[in-house]
């Protein structure tokens, strides 16, 4: 099995002022890559979304495409008409773009009586330390929702201790659909693999074992492409070794 590599626009997020995330698909188009997540950090950005027809082609003709919804989706909602909106725009899209996932954070799950209506694959993910959502939490979750999948997150993991990416793989393995792969420096997530520890090198081993696409998901500030490029030539080569 060939190792799909996508990348996540919200790696470049703030390349651009604009909340219409379709500006950001012109810089994936130049990567090695054969997928892309379309980040939706808030719901505004989702609300703003206008995805030209070309860039709706070229979505299209790669191997996997998913879709983040907003992190506070539940959280920033006035109310659960404004829920249902959010998941209506998502539903739409990805039935547009015959994206394969929808990632949802666990702390802003929909009531399973409101997402039986639609037809899109999910994913929750782990995350960060300071969010509090353990193993024991995740697997109430899986109880509660039994058709989702996990998006196994490694920066977030190794944020826990350099054991936790394994424990996941162990508690999960059959759960785990997809990976987002960052780095991890100074107890911040999403980070270039530059300053990268000998500790985080050993956390990500077990998830070479995964036949499972693997999203870059990083936080790059600085407009480079150049620099991403680089980045990917590098987490394809740790993951491939």
């Amino acid at each position: 099995m060939t190792r799909i590599f996508s990348f996540a626009l919200g790696t470049i997020r703030q390349w651009t002022k604009s909340k219409n995330r379709n500006i950001l698909i012109k810089y994936a188009k130049k990567l090695d890559i054969s997928g892309v997540e379309i980040t939706f950090a808030t719901k505004e950005e989702l609300y703003s979304f206008k995805l030209s027809k070309n860039n709706k082609l070229w979505l299209r003709r790669l191997s996997y495409i998913t879709i983040h919804a907003p992190f506070k989706l539940i959280r920033a909602s006035k109310n659960k008409e404004e829920i249902i909106r959010q998941l209506n725009i998502i539903s739409n899209l990805y039935n547009d773009i015959k994206a394969k996932c929808v990632i949802i954070h666990p702390t802003d799950l929909p009531p399973p009586k409101i997402l039986r209506q639609y037809n899109f694959t999910i994913a929750t993910e782990n995350l960060a330390k300071r969010k509090h959502i353990t193993i024991r939490d995740l697997k109430k979750n899986f109880k509660k929702y039994p058709k989702i999948k996990l998006c196994l997150d490694v920066s977030h993991a190794y944020l826990w201790s350099k054991y936790e990416t394994n424990n996941l793989i162990k508690a999960f393995k059959n759960k785990i659909s997809l990976i987002h792969f960052s780095g991890t420096y100074r107890n911040k997530e999403h980070q270039p693999l530059k300053n990268i520890t000998k500790d985080f090198l050993s956390s990500i081993q077990p998830i070479k074992k995964l036949k499972v696409p693997i999203i870059i998901e990083e936080d790059i500030k600085i407009k480079n492409l150049k620099f991403v490029k680089e980045e990917i030539k590098i987490i394809k080569k740790l993951i491939n070794l």
